[in-house]
């Protein structure tokens, strides 16, 4: 996950496929993380799933993966709305290409991807140190 989210902002400016991709990339180690932990450690199961629950970044990302894997949600979003993942233009500050970042967009609410990146990371670190796995 964390090497993802390296190349991502190794990358921010440069081709905006790549940074698109890498970025699902991130999303998807992100919630698969919550599965190899789960067959590593049954004994975390619950509480895995109680972090899924109640972190809204985590939330976004499941349905982030979900969608790029599936491409749409066959179940409820885990956010509790559908989400689209939308190229803005954004001429004052773009790091998504020139002049652009990659935002989600739900239930008219904007959220930029980098941010999103750092509140994923930041809830598992709280986790994972947490239970003395980091």
């Amino acid at each position: 996950m964390g090497r993802w989210k390296d190349r991502l902002h190794r990358n921010l400016g440069g081709n905006p496929d790549d940074l698109f991709d890498f970025a699902i990339a991130f999303f998807a180690t992100c919630y698969h993380l919550r599965d190899w932990l789960a067959c590593d450690v049954p004994s975390l199961r619950s509480e895995l799933d109680a972090l899924f629950l109640t972190s809204a970044p985590l939330r976004v990302a499941a349905d982030i993966s979900n969608i790029t894997k599936h491409f749409d949600l066959t179940n409820p979003p885990r956010a509790g709305r559908q989400l689209s993942l939308a190229r803005e233009y954004e001429p004052t500050r773009g790091w998504f290409g020139p002049e652009s970042r990659l935002v989600i967009l739900s239930s008219g609410n904007k959220t930029d991807v980098l941010q999103l990146v750092t509140d994923c990371e930041g809830a598992w670190q709280e986790f994972l140190s947490k239970h003395g796995l980091l």
